[in-house]
């Protein structure tokens, strides 16, 4: 998610012929945006919505996210009929409107003119051309993402092999805006501690405590009636490469939560993993050092508890330390999708 849109296609900001001055001149006489980071607002010819097309963007949007106990797509998204995208519905956060020249449905129509008869040319003759964003179009905080092609076929296609470029920028928004709002109050003093006894630096946001520390280890967590949100983490010194093979991860994570992660009141509980759930790696780019996210299932080992997690494991060679990182929520009866992009948000924050 932290991965960037590069898209040669965002040269056309002058393609929208109906976003005129007037509408840009002061973002002081436009309305805030409305309904949550997560709710996402498609607007396309309803023949177009229930084929190919629809369906593409249903996938790269309403995409179920791994490693929730439940599922939970990292969208909700509402179809809108372009004669009903009105002005109340203009007002939303996240917004996508699609279409292709191909077809002449009064919808068609309708959404072809927000483009000049010269952009209808460009993107006629120049099938690279494909996507624009516009910022705070009608309304404070808004983005809408306009998706055109000459014909269906070939706008699938840009769909297709830009699905996580497209659906990350969207996320990444989200995770901005849970920065400003999450990680803006702080708990310093715990931050200040952590670099003198570690050399690392970590936001730790107001609300948080230390639960554990020793040498290696740290384990922060938030607490309240509802739900608990954990981040903990461990170093230990570099010898091999092997963690980042095979199931390795999987074993390093069982001995740090053997060691550090039992039940306080009854020490025979201890954390462990869903194996019904494979846990899913990827090599990412964390703070300019290899790394494997992991995400998937804890647990605890008389299955009293459990939710999903996150974490990142990788090595500072200056140190020479192996670390792993992870973040981790138990909210029984709650979704978890925005508590995790919390969690995320927070290790991301790590700094050595």
């Amino acid at each position: 998610m932290k991965q960037k849109i590069i898209f040669s296609t965002l040269i056309l900001f002058y393609l929208l012929s109906n976003c005129s001055s007037d509408n840009q001149t002061s973002n002081n006489f436009i309305p805030n945006a409305t309904g949550t980071e997560s709710e996402m607002l498609i607007v396309m010819d309803s023949s177009k919505f229930k084929n190919n097309l629809g369906r593409s963007l249903i996938n790269v949007f309403g995409e179920n996210i791994y490693g929730l106990p439940q599922p939970e797509p990292y969208f909700d998204l509402k179809y809108i009929r372009p004669n009903n995208f009105n002005n109340i519905l203009k007002f939303a956060k996240n917004i996508i409107i699609t279409f292709t020249l191909e077809g002449n449905s009064p919808s068609s129509r309708l959404l072809r003119k927000e483009f000049n008869q010269s952009s209808i040319e460009k993107i006629e003759k120049d099938t690279s051309l494909f996507m624009m964003i516009k910022k705070d179009q009608y309304a404070k905080g808004q983005e809408i993402l306009y998706l055109f092609s000459k014909d269906d076929s070939t706008l699938l296609g840009h769909i297709k092999k830009n699905k996580n470029k497209l659906r990350n920028y969207f996320e990444n928004r989200i995770i901005k805006n849970v920065n400003k709002k999450k990680l803006s109050n702080t708990n310093k003093n715990i931050s200040k501690d952590l670099i003198k006894r570690f050399g690392y630096n970590i936001t730790v946001p107001s609300g948080f405590s230390i639960g554990k520390l020793d040498s290696q280890f740290v384990w922060l967590r938030e607490i309240d009636p509802e739900l608990e949100k954990n981040i903990f983490i461990y170093f230990e010194n570099y010898i091999s490469d092997e963690i980042f093979y095979k199931k390795n991860i999987e074993d390093f994570r069982k001995k740090i939560s053997l060691k550090y992660l039992r039940d306080i009141e009854n020490p025979s509980i201890y954390m462990t993993y869903q194996k019904e759930l494979p846990f899913l790696k990827k090599e990412v780019n964390f703070k300019k050092r290899f790394s494997i996210e992991t995400r998937g299932l804890w647990k605890l080992s008389d299955i009293s508890g459990g939710g999903p997690f996150l974490s990142y494991t990788f090595v500072d060679k200056d140190s020479n330390r192996l670390y792993y990182l992870e973040g981790y929520v138990y909210a029984p009866g709650s979704k978890k999708r925005d508590l995790m992009r919390e969690i995320y948000s927070i290790l991301w924050s790590f700094k050595i």
